[in-house]
């Protein structure tokens, strides 16, 4: 049978007395601290998803992971909204005009109203003729590292794991973003340019949730690794087959489809939190 371990996480600073509620409420015992953000402690033999809804209504991120396998070698991550803050395409239509017609495509594809690759078909589409400096000047004045993501990467890339952006988004911006991070490789879809400018078309095969388990195996298959050694995180509903596959499936900060077909949630805590879920203590997280 399996042994669980509780890890409690929150932004910047977890106290004492909430680390308490926590416990009262799953009737956890024997709390460590991992750092000023994170505790781990010892879980009951059965814990209710109602308690465990209850304990994260104290605005704390709650998760149970097993014991064995804790830290993992592989961390495979999506970009948008996720080791970023915002949406490129959305950025990017923002300053080309198209602000309202992407938008609207955009939340209908992380709800799972329309399929992934027929939003970023219509999404590209739009872009026609849209010039290559634009998306320079879009990624430098509008584009941000989520918060504790160059630490996480960072630190797992210290400890010998390798690291990968899997993404939906444009190869222009996800480049720039592997690059900042200093992730092992990274995957994303394209667009067809002419003249500089973009051409509304996309380069096939598109990544899209199917696409993203089967480059998760791809990566797990070149690592000589199987998915349980693998940590991946996302946030959107293509994201959700890459999650489910994995040994530590993380939905950050996720829409409500997402957290439906995952275990462990993160709403209330930055990247960081990815590192005491796998055990790693504060004192060895790298931060440059």
């Amino acid at each position: 049978m399996d042994e669980f371990i509780g890890i409690i996480t929150k932004d910047e600073f977890l106290s004492d007395d909430l680390i308490q509620d926590v416990l009262f409420i799953l009737g956890g015992k024997k709390p460590i601290r991992l750092g000023e953000a994170g505790c781990q402690f010892s879980t009951p033999n059965k814990i209710s998803f109602s308690d465990l809804d209850t304990s994260r209504s104290l605005n704390v991120d709650v998760n149970i992971v097993p014991k064995t396998n804790r830290e993992k070698q592989i961390l495979v991550a999506d970009m948008d909204s996720t080791l970023i803050c915002e949406e490129c395409i959305d950025e990017l239509s923002k300053i080309t005009g198209l602000s309202e017609k992407i938008i609207e495509i955009t939340n209908r594809s992380m709800t799972g109203k329309i399929s992934f690759s027929d939003s970023l078909i219509q999404r590209t589409a739009l872009f026609e003729g849209v010039k290559l400096d634009i998306l320079e000047k879009c990624f430098i004045e509008c584009i941000n590292l989520s918060k504790g993501a160059k630490i996480l990467v960072d630190t797992m890339n210290s400890r010998g794991a390798r690291t990968y952006i899997v993404s939906g988004g444009y190869h222009f911006f996800v480049e720039r973003v592997a690059k900042l991070l200093n992730v092992t490789d990274y995957y994303s879809n394209d667009f067809i340019i002419e003249d500089e400018r973009i051409s509304g078309k996309v380069k096939k095969p598109i990544i899209d949730e199917i696409g993203k388990l089967n480059l998760i195996k791809k990566i797990c298959k070149k690592s000589n690794l199987n998915l349980k050694n693998v940590i991946a995180v996302g946030d959107g509903a293509n994201d959700i087959n890459m999650l489910k596959s994995a040994g530590h499936g993380v939905a950050y900060k996720s829409k409500k489809i997402v957290k439906k077909y995952t275990d462990v949630h993160i709403d209330y805590s930055d990247f960081t939190s990815l590192l005491f879920l796998q055990g790693i203590e504060q004192i060895y997280f790298i931060n440059k």
